[in-house]
């Protein structure tokens, strides 16, 4: 019971809720809304009116209307001077460049198996290839060279497995969350919900699947309500949320057709307002002009989601071929069959949550009102689920929301009443005058002529012998109408700046703003402690976002049910290619986790700084300007990975050719060895040659010689021989008688 509303009753079959009980939940909801009071939608437009610098005077009513009653031609003008917008936009600025990184695991049970197994697999095969490496005989110089290079250890293996190892279906989670953030534009309408959080404190979002995709939009804080625990953070957590809009027949056509009749979207044409609380109505109030009621043509649309009950049960039997318990889940028109309860199969029956929806156009037609399809649930508890709508508050632990835009408004207001009176103070001050009597001026003069020359020559000539005219000089004197509080006021605009700066967490250095006599450590120091403030603020809208893309995720599962492939570009300009298993996809239960933003901004900050020094050790300076395109600190280590293996691989190719150069060298030498012997062994062989020529040479003269002096000896002999026998005959002649 919420007031006057009654709540249907929600723990009921489905087959009574009826028609008639879903238009009656869909209206006690918009009941116990807060869309009847304009109080808060008041309050957060003026929040919206102060960042754009609009002036509401029942703020200033007491300085421009001090006795009740405005004063009219006065010289000056209450004006907005803003401080507070300059603030926002840096913020917004600093948002748009700090890196959103996430990473995609999976919390499936067999995600551990699956890794020790892949695990296994790997130093299995790594063994393998050892043992195959070792009986293998080396056939050339090459595989040779493979034999030699040292393989890695089962143990290093191991840890490269845990540093590199990713579960496939992590990856695919991956690949479909940067599918969508491409293709809904996440990055920009993060921006606009972080700008809706700076300003009113709130954001919001519904995200859902619409046309077989994942959808996202950005929800105005004027057009949500909701309810839920005090200790519940996020709207997606809680009871109910309504969302309100205004639209024309057409865009109502177009979100809506398909649950619309066609005598429907004819009276659409020609809306009742049953509500006549419309955006454009209300303004027209506020502004005092009513030109906008007569093209108020604008329809009234409410969604509802709430959270019902519905039965469950789940079936207990046990297996007949292995003999365990199994267990699976069933709606309420399940039935056991007289076999399974032979077998001893058991129902337990649960009631659990149910996400229902329900709209209501221009306060008379009712669509949509069923369970929403697509249940965000968990597969350790079926009870849990989340609304499609999703959003949280800066501060409202205990007391009343704020913004950074609610706690510069006294400061905004203050600078416009200082601002408003130096500006007074400006239009009374005066130069410092001279006094004179006005019988000062020369008999035979006029006043024109009189001015001429105290303007012209800066004298003042003057006639003391009027007659019957008594002058003295104490009748000159000089008056000062200058404002000395001017000064004040500049002082005290100075003092407000700095207070709100102080308020705010953004400093004069942080702006861009460095004193001349400050030195870069101090400016530096100042820059940190400031960020130290309005870190809370990045903080908090990052765990937002992680809680998106999670929600994204898990619609993309209902979404691709048959499947996706696809096309997206990532921030670096690289082109990335989608296939997501639709069997794979629905079991896998994926978790988004987020970085440090803050801190992952440091470190690639620090990281660009070594980028001079990467150079100058050797890295090719194509990798280091990638490392600036690089917008997290996870892609920078990776490519700086990815850097140091090719260079490791480029030094180890070199040390290969510089090897297999020195064998070269060392086969040419070698070779030319060979050569020089060969040529040595053949010097040597011709030098025997000739040694034995020359020494065969000299054995053949020698026995020339050798005969010669025998043939010289036997011819002596013969000689003496013969001179001997001539002799003898001589003899022999003396001898013999005379008388023969």
């Amino acid at each position: 019971m919420y007031g006057a509303a009654k709540i249907p009753q929600q723990r009921l079959p489905l087959s009574k809720k009826t028609k008639k009980w879903r238009e009656e939940c869909v209206d006690a909801f918009i009941n116990i809304s807060k869309f009847g009071l304009s109080e808060r939608r008041s309050n957060l437009k003026a929040l919206y009116d102060y960042y754009n610098g609009e002036v509401d005077e029942a703020d200033y009513r007491y300085v421009i209307k001090p006795y009740g009653k405005s004063r009219e031609n006065f010289p000056s003008k209450l004006r907005n001077y803003p401080i507070i917008k300059p603030i926002i936009d840096l913020l917004l600025g600093e948002k748009s460049k700090r890196p959103l990184n996430y990473t995609v695991t999976v919390k499936n049970a067999d995600s551990v198996s699956l890794k020790e197994k892949a695990k296994k697999q790997q130093i299995l095969q790594a063994v393998e290839s050892m043992f195959l490496r070792e009986i293998a005989e080396p056939k050339s110089l090459e595989d040779q060279q493979k034999q030699e290079q040292q393989p890695m250890l089962p143990k290093e293996i191991a840890e490269q497995f845990e540093r590199t190892y990713v579960d496939d279906r992590a990856i695919k989670g991956q690949a479909a969350v940067n599918y969508i953030m491409y293709e809904q534009e996440i990055y920009d309408k993060f921006q606009k919900q972080f700008f809706h959080f700076l300003v009113s404190g709130e954001t919001y979002s519904h995200k859902g699947v619409r046309r077989k995709e994942p959808f996202y939009d950005v929800i105005n804080p004027i057009d949500i309500d909701y309810d839920k625990d005090p200790d519940v953070e996020f709207v997606e957590d809680g009871d109910w949320a309504i969302v309100r809009k205004y639209a024309h027949a057409a865009t109502v056509i177009d979100n809506f057709g398909d649950y619309l009749t066609e005598q429907q979207c004819l009276e659409l044409e020609d809306p009742k307002h049953q509500s006549v609380d419309t955006y454009l109505l209300y303004r027209s109030e506020a502004t005092g002009s009513g030109d906008n009621v007569y093209r108020n043509r604008l329809v009234e649309v409410v969604t509802v989601y709430w959270k019902s009950r519905k039965r469950i049960g789940f079936v207990s039997y046990s297996d007949p071929v292995t003999g365990m318990i199994e267990e699976f889940e069933v709606d309420e028109s399940y039935k056991l069959t007289e076999e399974m309860k032979q077998n001893g199969a058991k129902i337990k029956w649960e009631w659990v949550n149910e996400v229902w929806e329900g709209t209501k156009i221009d306060g008379r037609f009712f669509i949509k009102m069923s369970p929403v399809p697509n249940q965000r649930t968990s597969i350790d508890n079926p009870s849990i689920c989340k609304l499609p709508i999703n959003g949280f508050k800066y501060s409202d632990i205990n007391s009343n929301n704020i913004s950074l835009v609610s706690l510069g408004i006294p400061f905004q207001i203050n600078y416009n009443i200082f601002k408003y009176r130096m500006e007074l103070a400006i239009a009374r001050s005066k130069d410092i005058i001279a006094q004179f009597d006005i019988n000062m001026i020369p008999k035979k003069w006029d006043l024109d002529k009189f001015m001429y020359y105290v303007e012209g020559t800066g004298i003042a000539w003057v006639d003391y012998n009027k007659e019957g005219i008594q002058l003295s000089p104490q009748h000159q004197s000089v008056l000062d109408m200058s404002i000395k509080t001017i000064e004040q006021y500049v002082l005290l605009l100075e003092t407000t700046i700095q207070e709100w700066e102080k308020i705010s967490g953004v400093n004069r250095q942080r702006q861009g703003s460095v004193g001349a006599y400050e030195g870069k450590g101090a400016s530096q120091q100042a820059i940190v402690q400031s960020s130290h403030i309005t870190e809370d603020l990045f903080r908090k809208f990052s765990r937002f976002e992680q809680r998106e893309l999670q929600g994204l995720l898990d619609y993309s599962k209902e979404a691709w049910i048959s499947g996706k492939k696809g096309m997206y570009v990532m921030p670096d300009t690289t082109t990335q290619y989608l296939d997501i298993d639709s069997l794979g996809h629905m079991e896998s239960e994926y978790g988004i986790f987020m970085s440090d933003a803050g801190r992952d901004q440091e470190n690639i900050r620090q990281a660009r700084e070594l980028s001079q020094a990467m150079i100058q050790n050797g890295m090719p300076a194509s990798a280091v300007l990638d490392l600036m395109d690089t917008e997290n600190f996870t892609g920078i280590k990776e490519k700086l990975r990815k850097a140091e293996a090719a260079r490791q691989e480029l030094e180890q190719a070199q040390q290969q050719a510089q090897q297999q150069q020195a064998q070269q060298q060392m086969q040419m030498q070698q070779m030319q060895m060979q050569a020089d012997m060969q040529e040595k062994d053949k010097d040597r062989q011709k030098d025997i040659e000739i040694a034995l020529i020359n020494a065969e040479a000299k054995d053949q003269t020698n026995r020339l010689n050798i005969d010669l002096e025998k043939i010289v000896r036997d011819y002596d002999i013969k000689e003496k021989e013969l001179e001997l026998k001539r002799e003898a005959l001589d003899k022999e002649g003396d001898t013999e008688p005379n008388g023969e």
